[in-house]
């Protein structure tokens, strides 16, 4: 049995979170919760291969015969089992994935090019996953003052590799009965792709270190990994975060009654928009990766195109249902006229943005499920920069004023959808995603939507009621007038961007003591419990410390409101206190799912 680290799910992780939503991102991933039936999801897959040629049948066996053939060509998985580009399991039945044990889309098998290559070559995503987990655990062994040898007989020798030990310096002295060659832990691999050698060192090592208990952990080195792995992801979160936050932000010293017009106008557009979308899409969650897995690779596209089609029946009616009705239920929740037609305002223009919305969020599960996690982030890393440039343009240099910041919100969604196709058509991944397009009809995609639907109501369900228990506060503190409910505006803002790092710490650390329940190495994951919680604890104290000396500032950045700013100062004092809290439950959630 293997002891190597196997768990990268920080990825899959990251990319759960529903990009505009002002709620906890990822807190109830319906993965985590809600299982399926594998029978029951592999008969609703063969219903839903109704419409397709059978060319493209033919064209998909052939196509997964030659993959099958790389697969064995491909030394992707090496000799002791370890499978370095599995994301969602280890050999002992951990996951610390999205909960569905027969979710085949992290296998390495997934993984695996399907294009002739190199016996040494890998794909860029399984050679980046490779080497950071090598280079975790060639770190830990460097900790542990533990040489990276190559033993040519074997880990049949372990033990007499790590019989004789210098009492001075607790490292592992060379052993005769073994014969090994020495890899410096300094030139372990590169950046991208893994010396296959020094890798088959690195395993070899840690195998033999873990059967013999050498390998410890301490705090320090604990909270050296998780903050490294973590600030790729805060920094994720935080661009997704900021595309609500920033029209928030240019618009709310246009006055009091803007800022309450578009808090209300983002609301309504998370419930019956963006949650509504994120629920219906989840679907592909499911069966994308399990056609995918059966390489079945027109039945992916077709199933993403039938999604595509029926979100897009669904949220034409939602949209319409925006421009004639939106003013007449939103004046019973705003007693001031003008801040309900700021709002209907807002939901008008940011219609024209959910198409783009609807492509981004279907398209981005198109891609995970051929094992692709990065693309949706380089295109945040892109758009997240121009919707703010574009906010604080179209308000204010051009002065289009509050009409501006949904426009911002329109383009930036189109633009996102843009660049989540351009990636797809243009990548030199070798994973090649556009093998599972197929041709579009409308006589095959408006057909056997039940399977869909009837996949998609739980997780709707689920992600509905998370953004109504967060969109609630903001709902009830309307009827308390335009100024309360402004400050409620400003509250609601700042506790959702500061809970991203806390989420960001999670993912980090339950990745890491996963990897350690999987190594067999429960005492060094209990040490890298107690450092999240260490370093969760201080991230808190810092946010807490902010909203308590700092939230007249932070409320004037948002207004120049004195009567919100007063009220938010009066609130913000129990904001900060809700930082530690709040904290601990994201980074209790993060080490609960470790253990699934």
């Amino acid at each position: 049995m293997t002891h190597q680290f196997t768990h990268t799910t920080s990825e899959r992780r990251a990319s759960t979170a529903i990009v505009g939503s002002v709620g906890r991102p990822g807190l109830f991933v319906p993965q985590d919760f809600i299982k399926y039936n594998k029978d029951q999801i592999g008969s609703a897959l063969t219903s839903l291969e109704d419409g397709l040629d059978p060319d493209e049948l033919e064209q998909d066996e052939l196509e997964g015969g030659y993959s099958l053939y790389a697969d064995e060509g491909n030394d992707s998985t090496n000799d002791n089992g370890n499978d370095n580009g599995n994301d969602n399991g280890n050999d002992n039945g951990n996951d610390n994935g999205n909960g569905n044990d027969d979710d085949p889309s992290m296998s390495s098998r997934l993984l695996t090019p399907h294009r002739p290559c190199h016996s040494n070559s890998f794909s860029n995503a399984n050679s980046r996953r490779q080497s950071f987990l090598l280079s975790e655990e060639a770190a830990l062994l460097k900790a542990n003052r533990i040489p990276i040898r190559r033993l040519s007989t074997g880990l049949e020798n372990t033990t007499s590799l790590y019989s004789s030990t210098n009492n001075s310096t607790g490292v592992a002295e060379r052993s005769n009965a073994a014969e090994y060659n020495y890899i410096s832990p300094n030139n372990i691999c590169t950046d991208r792709v893994c010396d296959v050698e020094n890798d088959e060192a690195i395993v070899e090592s840690w195998d033999a270190a873990v059967k013999m208990g050498k390998l410890k952990t301490t705090v320090a080195i604990e909270l050296k990994s998780i903050s490294r792995s973590s600030i790729p992801l805060v920094i994720t979160f935080l661009l997704q975060n900021s595309l609500s936050v920033c029209s928030i932000l240019a618009v709310g010293h246009i006055s009091s009654e803007a800022l309450a017009g578009i808090t209300l106008g983002s609301m309504t557009c998370n419930i019956t928009a963006i949650a509504t979308i994120a629920g219906l899409a989840s679907s592909l969650d499911t069966f994308l990766p399990q056609a995918y897995g059966a390489k079945k690779y027109h039945l992916v596209g077709i199933i993403f195109q039938r999604c595509v089609v029926l979100i897009f029946t669904i949220m034409s009616l939602v949209c319409l249902s925006w421009w004639f009705f939106a003013e007449r239920i939103l004046i019973n929740f705003l007693p001031d006229p003008k801040s309900a037609n700021y709002a209907t305002q807002y939901l008008k223009v940011n219609s024209f943005g959910i198409p783009g919305y609807i492509l981004f969020e279907t398209g981005k599960r198109f891609l995970q499920c051929q094992g692709i996690f990065d693309a949706s982030t380089y295109v945040l890393f892109v758009c997240a920069p121009l919707n703010a440039l574009m906010n604080y343009t179209l308000v204010w240099v051009m002065g289009l004023g509050f009409i501006g910041a949904p426009i911002a919100v329109s383009i930036t969604y189109t633009l996102m959808a843009v660049g989540l196709y351009l990636y797809t058509t243009r990548t030199r991944n070798q994973i090649n995603p556009m093998k599972c397009w197929t041709k579009f009809e409308i006589s095959r995609v408006c057909r056997n939507w039940g399977e869909l639907v009837k996949l998609s109501i739980p997780n709707l369900i689920m992600i509905v009621s998370e953004f109504l228990s967060f969109e609630l506060m903001t709902l009830l503190s309307s009827y308390l007038g335009t100024k309360p409910l402004a400050a409620q505006s400003i509250l609601a803002t700042m506790a959702s961007l500061t809970y991203q790092i806390p989420y960001g710490v999670s993912i980090g650390a339950g990745t890491r003591i996963a990897n350690f329940l999987g190594a067999q190495l429960p005492e060094s994951a209990f040490i890298a419990c107690k450092s999240s919680f260490i370093f969760t604890l201080v991230i808190a104290t810092l946010n807490c410390s902010i909203f308590l000396f700092g939230k007249g500032f932070i409320a004037s950045i948002f207004t120049n409101d004195e009567e919100v700013i007063e009220l938010s100062s009066r609130v913000f004092p129990w904001l900060a206190f809700m930082q530690i809290f709040d904290a601990l439950n994201s980074t209790s959630a993060g080490c609960l799912r470790a253990t699934i």
